[in-house]
């Protein structure tokens, strides 16, 4: 069983834990921002019209404070031709602007071939905003880590080199081994 010693527990331990931390959150976005970007490279592309903005309150937790402001996110609903010219519709999987998409507007639509209703509108910010996040906070996240940790073992090596310093001038004026010693008069 594995056991919590926080007397075993040393800066540099935690440190890597933290870091270890940062590199999963920096793996998680990596891996969604690669998936953005094989999406969009493997997808088609063609011109859609929304049709539709589908507001989206949030919702509240047990306990919360009830005037509390709740969230609005908007999820544009867009209907475009696929490359066998049927008619698809396909809601945004991400969140917009309130005010980004209107009914009627055209925009860019990359859809995947077999199942249509796997759809993004063509929208930099939609597309790399969340994911960009996920990745840059990561990346930050190991570079402060990364830094504590550098810092932290220099520290250690200058606290190690004063405490043998310390250790040896204690051993070197120690009575027993002293030349004073006043019993050989």
């Amino acid at each position: 069983m594995m056991e919590l010693a926080p007397e075993k527990w040393t800066m540099q331990g935690m440190l890597q834990g933290f870091f270890i931390f940062g590199a999963l959150i920096t793996g998680a976005g990596l891996i969604w921002t690669a998936s953005t970007a094989w999406f969009l490279y493997s997808s088609e592309k063609t011109k859609g019209v929304i049709v539709d903005v589908i507001a989206v309150q949030s919702t509240r937790s047990p306990g919360e404070d009830p005037l509390t402001q709740q969230v609005t996110s908007y999820y544009p609903v867009v209907e475009f031709r696929d490359s066998k010219g049927g008619v698809q519709q396909a809601k945004s999987s991400r969140a917009a602007r309130s005010d980004l998409f209107k009914r009627g507007d055209e925009v860019g639509v990359y859809y995947d071939a077999k199942d249509p209703a796997q759809a993004f509108i063509k929208d930099a910010w939609m597309l790399w905003f969340a994911p960009g996040v996920i990745l840059g906070g990561g990346l930050m996240w190991m570079l402060a880590v990364g830094g504590m940790m550098a810092l932290s073992q220099r520290f250690d090596a200058s606290f190690a080199q004063s405490k043998a310093q310390f250790y040896s001038q204690v051993a070197g004026s120690d009575p027993a081994n002293s030349d004073n010693d006043s019993s050989r008069q």
